[in-house]
């Protein structure tokens, strides 16, 4: 806290989660999101070396998530056969059916019973990359807790990364902000 105006105004220093667990822009959103829960966190720093090139929330995974297309149920065989045209026209043997699912492997019974494989796991067909927010709300460290909210809630953004000279010194989320609030800090 400093005072300004004989008044203590609460700085982002005093909240912030210091040294905060980052993630690479190369990570699958499945090691984000087994990170995220492991660390029992909602927002991860995107760093890339030493350059801050991103933040990823949980909210924003979701949002990623939603706007992919969902599995498909149904595989178009249109283009590979057409209905017989007369009753003469042979249909083809169980083989040939077999043989348009010969991607599916031996095991498709059990792939079916698990979402570990890339098929059925999304999550770990994409990069944080592609979800992640680019050029993130930054603040310095000596910034105050009501600039940080307000900066969270112009932006939408849960989180505001503090740099210090331009390296990551720690993260302020909305959850930061809520719990000083609830103690009568803010």
């Amino acid at each position: 806290m400093r005072s300004t105006n004989g008044r203590d105004t609460l700085t982002v220093d005093a909240l912030m989660t210091r040294a905060p667990v980052t993630i690479t822009p190369g990570a699958t959103l499945r090691d984000a999101v087994d990170l995220l829960t492991k660390v029992g966190v909602s927002a991860l720093p995107v760093t890339d070396g030493d350059a801050v090139v991103g933040l990823l929330s949980a909210q924003a995974i979701v949002a990623f998530e939603a706007a992919i297309p969902g599995v498909p149920t149904e595989r178009d065989v249109s283009d590979v056969w057409d209905e017989p045209t007369s009753p003469e026209e042979e249909l083809p043997s169980v083989e040939y059916f077999a043989d348009l699912w010969d991607d599916a492997g031996p095991d498709l019974v059990e792939r079916f019973r698990t979402s570990e494989t890339p098929e059925w796991d999304l999550l770990s067909e994409h990069t944080v990359e592609e979800a992640m927010t680019r050029n993130p709300p930054e603040l310095g460290p000596g910034a105050s807790a009501r600039t940080a909210a307000c900066l969270m809630r112009s932006t939408g953004s849960h989180g505001v990364l503090i740099l210090r000279s331009g390296h990551l010194c720690g993260i302020v989320t909305t959850m930061d902000i809520a719990r000083a609030f609830s103690r009568g800090q803010a």
